[in-house]
């Protein structure tokens, strides 16, 4: 039944991408909400709030607040915050809210840069979407920012935050993005990674290096990856013949015959149950889905369907 959940809690949406993606660049967030969006963003889905701190802030938004737009008093107490607060720059992070009454992201930003002479990132998230395409999102803001063709770094990997690697993700610096050149190498770990790497316009590859800790733990015959599209096609590029399945995007450029983009619980259990998979790679979220599956089950954790690290 679409839109029915009977096991899985829901995703991490694109507003808690979009900080993801931020987080360690030494800015300053405003998630432009009444204080509830944050406080999921911050309680549940940024797993380094709880040992690396950010300047992360809800507008607090009050009704009337919403109803009027009273975008004057946003951007003073932004203004007010940068008073006390070294930011390289501030993030304007879109909610359910905005969307609601169609803030206009681009004027918000000419006001906060003349009020603060700062550069402002406007990332027009609207909770609606999960968190890949928020993690994209922030890519472009980044990149229209601050990225410049005479950088000279070596290598980036674009797409590698918590929300999909749990623990094993290394932060990028905002000095990264701005020294994006045209030697440099590019790597997309996943699929807001290759979104990155499309806005770019370079010659990016892709690969997952967190999919090579399984590549042993899998034995032959019939392989379902259920994760992020890239962890799976970096198994495949190992010689591990398998489908993939996610939840999140599919490129055109990964999918081959068998694989599927799912959106419903139901969907899930219709392929593990159904398509005589031999072992199923995926996060321990979705064994609940699959009781009757006879093979055999490798823990595959996947931080923004199941919050497992």
């Amino acid at each position: 039944m679409k839109g029915l959940r009977k096991v899985l809690t829901p995703f991490a949406p694109d507003q808690s991408g979009a900080v993801s993606v931020l987080y360690g660049l030494g800015g300053m967030t405003v998630i432009i909400d009444a204080g509830g969006c944050t406080g999921n963003i911050c309680g549940f889905d940024e797993p380094r709030w709880h040992d690396v701190r950010s300047a992360v802030f809800s507008a607090g938004l009050r009704d009337m607040d919403a109803i009027l737009g009273r975008d004057k008093l946003l951007v003073s107490k932004i203004a007010k915050a940068c008073e006390k607060i070294d930011a390289s720059f501030v993030a304007l992070i879109g909610t359910p809210v905005p969307a609601t009454i169609a803030t206009d992201y681009k004027a918000l930003k000419r006001m906060i840069e003349n009020e603060t002479s700062i550069p402002v990132l406007a990332i027009p998230t609207d909770g609606m979407q999960l968190y890949d395409e928020g993690e994209a999102r922030a890519y472009k803001a980044l990149f229209e920012t601050f990225s410049a063709d005479g950088g000279t770094l070596e290598k980036i990997t674009l797409g590698k935050t918590p929300l999909t690697f749990g623990d094993g993700y290394e932060d990028n610096t905002l000095d990264d993005y701005k020294n994006i050149g045209e030697n440099t190498k590019i790597t997309a770990c996943s699929a807001s990674g290759i979104e990155a790497a499309k806005l770019l316009g370079k010659p990016y590859e892709i690969f997952s290096s967190a999919a090579l800790e399984f590549a042993d733990k899998i034995p032959s015959g019939k392989v379902l990856v259920c994760h992020d599209e890239v962890f799976g096609k970096t198994l495949r590029d190992k010689g591990i013949k398998c489908d993939i399945a996610t939840f999140f995007t599919l490129h055109d450029e990964i999918r081959e015959d068998g694989d599927r983009k799912i959106t419903e619980e139901d969907e899930f259990t219709d392929l593990a149950m159904n398509g005589s998979y031999d072992v199923i790679v995926a996060d321990e979220c979705l064994k609940p889905l699959a009781e009757g599956f006879k093979g055999q089950w490798i823990d595959a954790p996947f931080f923004a369907l199941s919050g497992r690290r």
